[in-house]
Formats: C-alpha cells, sequence, structure tokens
C-alpha cells in the first residue's frame, strides 16, 4: 500500500482545519495512519483511489467530509496552443499520448516532492508500474513548442534525466538502473518512444526516462505534463488527477492539441465530469441506513459528488475508482460518516461458527507451509495472454467479464497454475529451491453454465524437481486432510511435460492433475529451472 508524507503546517493551510480534528477525521475517508512526528503525518492510502497520491487530494476530500466545501470541484482547462504531432511508427508500441499545461505555478520544494511521489505511485498503481500508463512532467519554459512524439532507433542519444552526457537509447536500457529496470516494456520494440520539442531538445523517452533539459524544480513556473499510454482511458485517467492536483496549487490549466499521423486531433486533458445513475434503493440496502434522496444528495455532496435532480449522480474526472453504483453507496456511507452509522446485531437467533468448508482449506495451507512452501494471492481475474496464449492453450473456453475495467482484468481464470509460474518467473534471481502454493478460486465452464470452485495448486522449481517429488506432496496433503488416496493415469496437460503428467482421481473421480513442468511453459515465464508441482479442486467438506 503506497504512503504519503504530509506536514501538518502546509496541510493546515489546505484545508483551514486544526492538526487535531485532521488527525481526528483522515481515518473516516478511508485512510490509515501509518505513525506522527512532530511535524508530520505518514499516511497510508488504498491504491484504488490514486487521487489521494498528493496532499492536495486528500486536503479536497477532507474539506468536502467536514462541509467546508461541498459538491464537485470545478476543474476546467483555458484553450491552450501548443501542439504535440504523433506518427504512426508508435501504433504497435505506445500508440497514445495525453497532454496539459499548467501556467503560473509557485512551486516550493515540497510541493515539487508531492508532484514527484504523485506520478511515481500512478506509475505504480493505475499505470501497472509503467507498463500501462508513464508520465512525464516537465520545464515548459526550457523548450519549444510545437513537440513531436515519434520512434527512434537504438542508436538515438540525448541527455537522460539525472546525467551531464549524452547517452544512446541502448546504453540507457541496458547501464542506467532506471533502464534496465523498466527495459522489458520495450522488448521487441521496432522503435522506442522519443517525445521532442521543434529543435530536437528531448522531453521524455517513455516509459523509460525524462531528458535532463525539461528538469522540474522549485524554479519552474509553467509545467508540460504528457502522459504516454497503451490505454487511451487509462492516460486519460491519470492526467485529470494530475491536472487536479496541479489546479489545486495554483496552476492555470491549459489544454494541448494532440494532433495524430492522418491530422485528427485530440483535445486534452479531459476533466468533464461523467454521470452514473444512483440507486437510492441499492444504497439503502448496503449501508442499512433509510436516507431521503435529499440525504443521500447531501452525503455525496459531502464526499466531493453531486446528485442531479434526475436521478444521475456527478463523478468529477479524477474519481476513476468510481465504477459502479454500489461505489455511490460508499461514497454516501462516508459522507454521512462512517462514526455515525450504528452497528445492530442479526436477527438470526444461532451463533456463529468457522464455515467448515474454510476451516478445511486453511489446514490444508498449514500444511503447505510447514512442509516450506510459501502462499501467495492473485486475482480471480487475468488477461489473455497470461492465462492462455502464452503458454499455447486455447482459449476458446474463457470466461470474459461484462464491461471490464481493464485488460488485465477481464477473464475469470480457471486454474491457478499460471499465476504460480508467474511469481516464479518475477524471482529467477532468488535462491533456489522457491516453492510457491495458492488456494483460490477457479471457474468452470460446463455448458451454459460456469461453476466455481475451491483449488490448491503447488510449485516446487529446483534443479532436480520431478514428478515423484510432485506426487508424493500431492499424496501426503489428501491422505492427511481428505482421508483418501490419489489415484493416478497418464494425461495429456498444457502446464505439464507429456509423459510427466497425470491425472488425479479421488475414488474414481478426477479432482486435478500433477506433474512436471514442460519447457514451453517454463520459457514462458521466463524460468530456466526445472518445476514440478500440482493443481486440484478441493471437495466440499459438506459433501
Amino acid at each position: 500500500m503506497p504512503v504519503l508524507k504530509i506536514y501538518y503546517a502546509r496541510f493546515e493551510r489546505l484545508t483551514g482545519l486544526p492538526r487535531k480534528q485532521i488527525l481526528d477525521r483522515l481515518p473516516y475517508l478511508g485512510l490509515d495512519i501509518e505513525g506522527t512526528e512532530s511535524d508530520s503525518v505518514r499516511i497510508e492510502y488504498n491504491p484504488n483511489r490514486p487521487d489521494f497520491s498528493t496532499d492536495y487530494g486528500i486536503a479536497r476530500a477532507l474539506r468536502g467530509l467536514v462541509g467546508k466545501r461541498l459538491g464537485v470541484e470545478p476543474y476546467k482547462a483555458a484553450r491552450g496552443k501548443v501542439e504535440v504531432l504523433t506518427d504512426k511508427s508508435l501504433a504497435r508500441v505506445r500508440p497514445f499520448i495525453a497532454c496539459a499545461v499548467a501556467r503560473r505555478l509557485k512551486l516550493d520544494d515540497e510541493t515539487v516532492r508531492q508532484l514527484i511521489s504523485m506520478q511515481e505511485d500512478l506509475h505504480n498503481g493505475l499505470g501497472r508500474r509503467r507498463r500501462k500508463v508513464s508520465i512525464g512532467l516537465h520545464n515548459l519554459d526550457a523548450v519549444t513548442p510545437p513537440f513531436t512524439y515519434t520512434g527512434k532507433d537504438a542508436g538515438f542519444s540525448f541527455v537522460p534525466l539525472g546525467w551531464e552526457e549524452q547517452m544512446t537509447v541502448k546504453y540507457i536500457l541496458e547501464n542506467t538502473d532506471t533502464g534496465s529496470a523498466y527495459a522489458k516494456i520495450l522488448e521487441g520494440a521496432p522503435v522506442y518512444p522519443i517525445l521532442h520539442d521543434s529543435q530536437g531538445v528531448v522531453l521524455s523517452f517513455p516509459p523509460i526516462i525524462n531528458g535532463q533539459a525539461t528538469k522540474v524544480d522549485n524554479k519552474t513556473r509553467n509545467l508540460f505534463v504528457d502522459v504516454t499510454s497503451t490505454d487511451a482511458r487509462l492516460g486519460n485517467e491519470a492526467l485529470a488527477i494530475i491536472c487536479a492536483a496541479l489546479a489545486d496549487a495554483g496552476g492555470r490549466l491549459e489544454t494541448v492539441n494532440v494532433v495524430g499521423p492522418k491530422g485528427k486531433a485530440t483535445v486534452t486533458p479531459l476533466l468533464a465530469p461523467s454521470k452514473m445513475r444512483f440507486d437510492l434503493d441499492l444504497t439503502n440496502a448496503a449501508t442499512g441506513l433509510a436516507l431521503t434522496k435529499k440525504q443521500a444528495k447531501d452525503c455525496l455532496r459531502r464526499s466531493r459528488l453531486d446528485l442531479d435532480g434526475k436521478g444521475f449522480a456527478t463523478i468529477p474526472s479524477y474519481r476513476v475508482d468510481i465504477i459502479h453504483p454500489v461505489d455511490l453507496a460508499e461514497e454516501v456511507a462516508i459522507g454521512y460518516g462512517m462514526d455515525k452509522i450504528t452497528s445492530a446485531y442479526p436477527p438470526s437467533p444461532d451463533a456463529g461458527r468457522l464455515d467448515p468448508d474454510v476451516s478445511a482449506i486453511e489446514a490444508m495451507c498449514e500444511t503447505m507451509t510447514q512442509a516450506g512452501f510459501n502462499e501467495t494471492m492473485s486475482y480471480d481475474l487475468m488477461d489473455e495472454p497470461s492465462l492462455y496464449s502464452r503458454f499455447g492453450r486455447s482459449s476458446e473456453a474463457k470466461l470474459e467479464v461484462e464491461n471490464p475495467r481493464s485488460m488485465e482484468h477481464y477473464l475469470l481464470r480457471d486454474s491457478l497454475v499460471p499465476s504460480l509460474l508467474a511469481v516464479l518467473g518475477r524471482n529467477t534471481k532468488n535462491e533456489y529451491p522457491q516453492r510457491v502454493f495458492e488456494a483460490g478460486r477457479v471457474f468452470i465452464k460446463e455448458g451454459d453454465k460456469v461453476r466455481e470452485v475451491f483449488a490448491l495448486a503447488a510449485l516446487s522449481a529446483h534443479a532436480s524437481a520431478s514428478y515423484t517429488e510432485a506426487k508424493m506432496l500431492l499424496e501426503s496433503l489428501v491422505r492427511r486432510h481428505l482421508r483418501a488416496s490419489v489415484e493416478t493415469a497418464p494425461v495429456y496437460h498444457w502446464a505439464f511435460a507429456d509423459g510427466r503428467a497425470a491425472q488425479a482421481s479421488l475414488a474414481g473421480k478426477p479432482v486435478g492433475f500433477l506433474g512436471e513442468v514442460k519447457p514451453l511453459a517454463l520459457a514462458a515465464s521466463g524460468l530456466d529451472m526445472p518445476a514440478c508441482g500440482f493443481e486440484i479442486h478441493i471437495p466440499k467438506a459438506s459433501g
């Protein structure tokens, strides 16, 4: 979870509130106070609220919660003259760019630190560690528009941020810390993205590093922001969050004309609020309240939203976390005051008890950790390559969700093994043996129906990993917790090697697979170490 450091004196100026009230009300915005010092407080925020990546965003929300400023903040950008010209060479590399200008800024050292911190938090969260979105902040007065977003070869050179000498793109990717950390994003790219001005001065080499010529410091008065992405929606959302912070910092926002390869211009940033149907019945059911529409509107306004006369909520562009009516119900609860919602006992006279299925799974997980395996947790939703095409699997039975928020999370997984292979692939520099497991839901398509199953999968990676190891581990686990014997029969499986794979059955009923991971799956995950393991569907304890 990202952590933001806020200085009391600065935050008191932003909110108009005393320190005691600030510390008292921050948790009711869904923020955790990680620690306090004499002059500051460290706040942990949920990544689903990227607008909390600066003290400006938190102050904006807190002013609403205490009633100092209500409703949607009216952010607007004046019509600007700066242009960015793009060409088709980046169509399959990093095709989208959205930009904005903020003028008349009066930056101090702390504001610069906040902006850089926001940039990195957006990179890691919304930007998926720069893979989806990367951001450049530039001193506009150091360059000459129009700008050009184009592709260059590996021999192109410029002075990167933090350096004094020119370096080629190839050298940056291979020999600098930042280049090495993110080079994989551009692996196999036919050209490398470069943003430069009309004089050839480089602003940015996204998603790797900015140019030294446009370094931002406390003397910067006019700021140019570029957001490049592989997903135009995510890029526009990141830019809206940045623009809101810059406006709160005193900047005068201006639009930028982004001219496509065919001459079609797009104007950014997109700061207009969006609309969503508000469901009062759902809100009252979810919160346990009995609010009227007017009361719900008052609560939404304290959460810096609004509600019109036609039953639609108005959502500012920086609130990218609101995607469903139930999110509006949460905002009503926050605006109402979480501390004002009283607890209620359920109507049932029965005493609570642990779910026997959950207890059984937890016991199996405990055994796995005792056997030296590290537990991992991953999302139920994945993308197509990570689940199918990377391993040569057919995706005919894929389960795609409606209206996905992200193309990284739009398919329901049918196996835990891809996630475990991904974990091992990210840890190839650590010592072996490496042993990981996960217990979680998978989803099986059966005709027109979908069956939700709880599964447990484990992989063991080391030089002598073998089918025998996988079978011994699975048999021990099943004998101890399911009081059964494992029956095995040779089978073809996408993850396990031919002749080293078996189907596992209990009492004649197939429950999973085991074996040695095939070379294709190892290579697809970036592994050069043998691995073995299993995946089984856990029968319900209740039968």
